[in-house]
């Protein structure tokens, strides 16, 4: 089986949370009755996926439109050309197979559970393996989450919530990358995000480092220029705060990505940098992302 990759925070989301601003009882409760203002959750505490709490809770859920291109009277040897492309025909999608929801005075869940599937022209057993391996994966995180926020129903804590749904936010014919989003409301408020990648030209769960030459330092450059956007983002608006070149000791500066850092691709195929809630930014920032300028990378990518 495939070496499991998931694009996601190298810490369990217990301990992230942990490790967050803590939030009094009363400011746990205000901050749930917001989210049901706001219509990122219904007055029953189900997960609203059209409503946004601005920076600090919810996405805007996104469809996916699978497209499939048939070429017709092909010669032969054009044919033979596409047999060796393995997905080619094939369509990856994502499936939400059980939404489980709680609702009570003070306790509030509502968790997609969601499967990958391939679907279309001949199906590739390298990426069907693949796909078996991010669903076991996916099934293991939102197991681990239902049980957690049910010990905790089961302990009579107040005023916590959970919301997971999911966005297929690439699909191109060479790449598919979904993502889960995650939002914990306990002692803090915590945003966090899993990322699953699978490259369609060979089948294969992939990484970050997968996009560059082999060897190569992708690390550096990508860093620098984040920090680089930081800096003058941080200079254009008082606002933005990023854990950058502080005198003081904060017990945490950013100084670089992890190899596995989260990330995507977008329409225009740009690398998208991606960071959670409290990684390199307090958490009134939300989740951040950095489009990784295009020539900072140009000599390394394959």
């Amino acid at each position: 089986m495939s070496k499991v990759y998931e694009m996601c925070n190298d810490v369990d989301s217990k301990e992230i949370l942990a490790k967050k601003e803590q939030m009094t009882l009363e400011e746990r409760k205000r901050l749930l009755e917001s989210m049901k203002r706001e219509g990122v959750i219904s007055e029953k505490g189900k997960r609203n996926h059209r409503g946004k709490i601005g920076k600090t809770v919810g996405w805007a859920a996104a469809a996916a439109v699978l497209l499939v291109v048939i070429i017709p009277n092909v010669s032969a040897e054009a044919a033979y050309a596409m047999e060796q492309i393995p997905i080619l025909g094939s369509v990856i999608k994502a499936v939400t197979i059980r939404e489980y929801q709680y609702e009570s005075e003070n306790l509030s869940a509502d968790i997609q559970k969601v499967q990958l599937e391939q679907s279309g022209g001949t199906e590739n057993l390298k990426t069907q393996e693949s796909i078996t391996t991010i669903n076991e994966t996916i099934e293991e995180m939102t197991n681990r989450l239902i049980e957690r926020f049910e010990e905790q129903v089961e302990a009579g804590e107040d005023h916590r919530g959970i919301y997971v749904d999911h966005e297929v936010v690439t699909d191109t014919d060479t790449w598919f990358t979904l993502r889960m989003n995650v939002t914990e409301v306990a002692g803090s408020g915590a945003q966090y995000q899993y990322y699953y990648h699978i490259d369609k030209t060979t089948g294969e769960i992939a990484s970050l480092k997968n996009l560059f030459q082999e060897g190569a330092d992708f690390v550096t450059p990508i860093s620098e220029n984040i920090k680089e956007q930081m800096r003058e983002a941080m200079a254009e608006d008082e606002m933005k705060i990023y854990w950058i070149d502080s005198e003081e000791d904060m017990g945490f500066q950013f100084e670089a990505i992890k190899e596995e850092q989260n990330f995507y691709l977008n329409d225009k195929g740009q690398i998208v940098i991606c960071f959670d809630e409290y990684e390199v930014a307090p958490g009134y920032m939300g989740l951040v992302e950095f489009t990784v300028d295009e020539e900072a990378v140009a000599g390394i990518l394959k």
